[in-house]
């Protein structure tokens, strides 16, 4: 009974999986059908969007690396990622749009469009204007093309001109004319800025005046003796600066407005005798002047043995102050590198210290600790 019951059960299991088989084979038949019938629909504009995507997408790693020959290379692998993401949506949605005749992935597809058109036009007008109005700069032992005042200028306006062209084919992309024609979503985002200028503004008009002065370019070595920065100016966005500590090599933010209303020692000159610096020592009385002299001078002189000061413009030596203690010398040089600020005035320091006992003079004086109202306070008031 069991054998005649299996073999009058195989032939319905073995017909059941053809019956399945041709199902699914069908299912695939009609599906591949309907592909190839919506493709064939494709006009010259659908064959150049999809032709232009796979031509992004194969070739968009050799861009970006020509893109970061001219920008920073960390910059330029962030943007190859959000271009193939990009890429990639684009393409999917599209194909969608196409194959299922889906309205709402019609307007996703073409959004995508035109965000990756203006992303890609953005970047390159960017890398041409760059290479045309830029300047080669070697920061860090780094040799990068900066920009300038005329390429800043000229990125702004470009993005400015693309961003609001984008704005208005996304708005007529989705439907949204009215918000062009009306004065609700326009009134809206306009209390929304003046609420908000408080906040961005100031740092915002800081960023276009410094740019658009060109007196503090990327590459710089500045001073912002009230926040006690020594650095070099990586960036100047809209809304803040990027400045490298010369001291740690800590990336150092700096809004705008601060750096606008604070003095700042931009360290560049026309002058043929270059960029001077100095080093002040503080030394007792009873020195004579001419001892002094002789001594900062050999201070200088092994400054130049090691390479960081130019020994073709000499040194200047004066007594800038006299103290209660003691008096206050200069020593003033010429540098060779504006970048090895720090380095420089180590090195003097440390010749000085080496040579203070050749010379018999010692740097190490006393100082005086003055109150607001002239005393020193007693225990009590310690406590």
């Amino acid at each position: 009974m069991q054998s005649t019951r299996s073999t009058t059960l195989r032939p319905w299991k073995k017909r059941s999986d053809e019956l399945g088989k041709s199902r699914i084979s069908s299912g695939m038949n009609e599906i591949s059908q309907i592909v190839a019938e919506h493709l064939k629909i494709l006009g010259p504009l659908d064959y150049f969007t999809l032709g232009v995507n796979f031509f992004i997408l194969v070739f968009s790693k050799k861009f970006a690396n020509h893109y970061g020959g001219i920008k920073d290379e960390n910059r330029s692998r962030i943007r190859l990622r959000i271009l193939h993401c990009g890429n990639f949506l684009l393409f999917a949605t599209y194909l969608v749009a196409v194959v299922f005749e889906f309205r709402l992935a019609v307007s996703f597809s073409q959004t995508f469009l035109v965000i990756l058109a203006s992303y890609l036009l953005i970047h390159f007008v960017e890398a041409v204007i760059l290479q045309k109005y830029g300047k080669t700069r070697t920061i860090e032992e780094v040799t990068r093309t900066t920009e300038t005042h005329t390429s800043r200028t000229l990125e702004l306006v470009v993005c400015a001109i693309i961003f609001c062209i984008a704005t208005v084919l996304l708005i007529n992309i989705w439907g949204f004319e009215d918000w062009l024609q009306t004065t609700s979503v326009l009134g809206f985002l306009a209390l929304f800025v003046f609420a908000t200028k408080e906040y961005w503004a100031g740092d915002f008009l800081s960023g276009i005046i410094l740019i658009g002065q060109g007196r503090i370019e990327r590459g710089d070595v500045i001073i912002v003796k009230e926040d006690g920065i020594s650095g070099i100016v990586l960036q100047i966005n809209g809304l803040q600066t990027i400045i490298r500590d010369l001291v740690d090599g800590h990336d150092i933010i700096l809004p705008n407005y601060k750096l606008r209303q604070s003095r700042v020692d931009i360290l560049k000159t026309d002058l043929r005798r270059g960029v001077r610096n100095h080093v002040d020592f503080m030394i007792g009385y009873g020195t004579a002047s001419d001892k002094v002299n002789a001594f900062l001078l050999e201070v200088w002189e092994k400054a130049v043995a090691t390479g960081l000061v130019h020994k073709d413009v000499n040194a200047v030596i004066a007594l800038k102050e006299s103290g209660d203690h003691g008096n206050r010398w200069r020593v003033s040089y010429t540098l060779k590198s504006p970048h090895r600020l720090i380095e420089t005035k180590n090195a003097i320091r440390k010749a000085a210290y080496d040579l203070q006992e050749k010379h018999g003079i010692e740097l190490a004086t006393p100082s005086t600790i003055r109150f607001p109202d002239g005393h020193f306070p007693k225990a009590d008031e310690q406590a």
